[in-house]
């Protein structure tokens, strides 16, 4: 097992930016940005469509501080990284910062309320967003506004971007949107209940998956119909995670599902306790996530618990698996 718990002190989160990609960012607020050495692109929360949370390239060999930058608000929203390395996340002071790779701010466009969630960047290099103004923004790279769409209530979900350049993006009016490259909305899907923090993922068949506090994983066709929905026992904060013929996804009460492709149970593991963590799914189809007890999970393709890691405090963050199997997780311990 290689775990790495990556923090700059108790009250600071450290953003671990490697390979031009964050490999960790925690749940917890903070107020700088703190880089390593980098040389690959990180597009997206999650990294890719599907939300593994695992990348292609080699983490860090060390934790030498490269440069940092503060932010006059708190940093929740993760960042992302273009292919030229340039850096883009968002603050609660309303502001989508975009960073060089040796850490100089080059612009940063305001909303009108506060950036909670991480970016994403479109093939052509637009910067998309939401804020909770209730706004999804579309930013060119040279930080003018291209287009904007209201949606009926506060973003605070991550977009994913299909390869047709269709933006998908949830809200708490409970719906999730598919918005066209040029900012017109395509179509609509109305959960039952907010959808939170979750953010829609995309499998490889281009089913949409996105949880919901109504208490259900919601699989969709892409042009908006529903495709099935699953019953969790509780609330969705996570973002489902497509792996092999199989979805993952937590409820909030700490119950890990794997669900087929045809929206049928494959099998459900007790976390043990409450979670916000997204999984992360491993080369093998091992499956990470965290809890609010502190314990970072890793479960066999099969459900059984393969090991545990212990922290001192909780962990509300997602974790990251690199090339070399190294896991990455931020705890509330300030480790």
């Amino acid at each position: 097992m290689k775990v790495k718990s990556v923090f700059a002190d108790v009250k600071t989160a450290l953003f671990c930016l490697t390979a031009n990609a964050l490999i960790m960012s925690s749940i917890l607020p903070i107020s700088n940005i703190y880089a390593q050495d980098v040389a690959n692109s990180f597009p997206m929360y999650r990294y890719n469509l599907q939300r593994t949370g695992r990348v292609p390239f080699a983490g860090p060999s060390n934790d030498n501080l490269k440069w940092s930058i503060s932010s006059s608000g708190e940093i929740w929203s993760s960042p992302v990284v273009d292919s030229d390395g340039v850096i883009y996340v968002g603050s609660t002071d309303g502001n989508l910062l975009s960073i060089t790779p040796k850490g100089k701010v080059l612009w940063a466009f305001k909303t009108a309320n506060e950036i909670f969630s991480a970016p994403a960047i479109g093939t052509d290099g637009i910067v998309y967003f939401g804020s909770a103004d209730g706004r999804i923004y579309a930013i060119n790279p040279d930080g003018k506004l291209k287009w904007k769409f209201q949606t009926g209530g506060a973003i605070h979900s991550s977009p994913a971007i299909d390869d047709k350049g269709t933006v998908y993006i949830s809200s708490y009016d409970g719906k999730l949107y598919a918005i066209a490259a040029n900012g017109k909305l395509l179509w609509s899907y109305k959960t039952g209940a907010s959808i939170m923090t979750s953010s829609p993922s995309i499998g490889k068949d281009n089913t949409i998956y996105i949880g919901s506090w109504d208490m259900h994983l919601h699989a969709l066709k892409a042009d908006g119909s529903a495709k099935w929905n699953f019953e969790t026992e509780n609330k969705i904060d996570a973002s489902p995670a497509v792996g092999e013929g199989t979805v993952y996804i937590t409820d909030i009460n700490g119950k890990l599902y794997a669900i087929n492709l045809d929206g049928t149970l494959k099998w459900r593991f007790d976390l043990g306790g409450r979670t916000h963590s997204s999984p992360a799914i491993d080369r093998d189809e091992t499956i990470y996530v965290g809890t609010q007890e502190g314990n970072l999970y890793a479960i066999t393709k099969d459900g059984a618990l393969k090991w545990k890691f212990k922290t001192e405090k909780s962990i509300t963050a997602s974790p990251t698996v690199d090339a070399n199997g190294v896991i990455y997780i931020g705890s509330w311990d300030g480790k």
